[in-house]
């Protein structure tokens, strides 16, 4: 069976973490799309030949790609923003807020390009402030999804870092095939070595009290740009998380397939036996 080659668009694309992952799993990007114009100059720089969008709730009808993925807004959902504690126990943001809210565009767009896969990333507390909603939503346009908490202690990071992320499918893969698309993350982190050489770091490094000369070399730019730099990396998706949704897609996908080619050629055989 010829080796399918994937095609990847990242919505809510950041520096591109799910861009890079995708990289390193050799699966080009052909698209992405960012808000922050600086945001998009990173992307430019290492990802010359994908195109480029800049707003979610203009973008209609982009090209077919195989996968899209994307971490819509989490401002709504996440316990970082402790100053809608009370709106929360009322049930008025979370998925409802005008910025994660925008997870409608998601699906929508979606529903334009019809992937073979979805990757969705949030916050964990996504499961209590509108999962049901993105559960829902990706029913009605014709997908089944799974989904799964990783950390990046997972991945040989000293830091936590947990996220929610979803892997959607079309309904009628799962109406054929019942294996889970998650594999465990020791079968794939053996397939390759991460490029970051982890050197342990005190957790008093990044408490309340750390400088920026503890966080990082001082390098003569101002700390304004490195605020920027330091929330950039810190939204952004882990690219070795990114890889290992990657693969766990093309192996899945590939599984998927050889029951399908498998049940054609019983079917042939049936027939030629009648």
């Amino acid at each position: 069976m010829e080796i399918r080659k994937y095609t990847h668009g990242s919505l809510f694309s950041g520096i591109g973490g799910f861009d890079l992952g995708a990289k390193m799993s050799g699966i080009p990007t052909l698209w992405n799309c960012e808000y922050e114009e600086h945001k998009r100059k990173i992307l430019k720089r290492h990802f010359p030949n994908s195109y480029q969008y800049s707003d979610v709730c203009t973008l209609s009808n982009p090209p077919y790609v195989d996968i899209i993925s994307g971490g819509f807004p989490c401002q709504d959902i996440s316990i970082g923003n402790n100053s809608n504690k009370n709106l929360w126990r009322n049930g008025e943001i979370g998925i409802k807020g005008e910025r994660s809210g925008l997870w409608r565009e998601f699906a929508r767009i979606i529903h334009e390009v019809r992937p073979c896969y979805v990757i969705i990333e949030n916050s964990p507390l996504l499961a209590n402030r509108g999962f049901e909603k993105v559960l829902y939503d990706l029913t009605q346009i014709g997908y089944d999804c799974e989904w799964q908490c990783l950390q990046a202690t997972q991945f040989s990071y000293p830091h936590r870092r947990e996220r929610i992320f979803v892997i959607a499918y079309p309904s009628k893969i799962r109406r054929i095939y019942h294996s889970q698309i998650f594999m465990p993350v020791e079968e794939i982190l053996s397939k390759w070595t991460s490029r970051q050489n982890i050197i342990p770091m005190p957790i008093k490094r990044f408490n309340s009290e750390s400088n920026y000369e503890r966080v990082r070399m001082d390098d003569g730019f101002s700390t304004g740009l490195d605020i920027r730099r330091i929330e950039d990396c810190g939204n952004a998706v882990i690219p070795e998380i990114g890889m290992y949704l990657f693969e766990c897609i093309k192996e899945f996908d590939k599984a998927y397939s050889n029951v399908i080619e498998q049940g054609l050629l019983n079917n042939e055989s049936l027939k030629i036996a009648a």
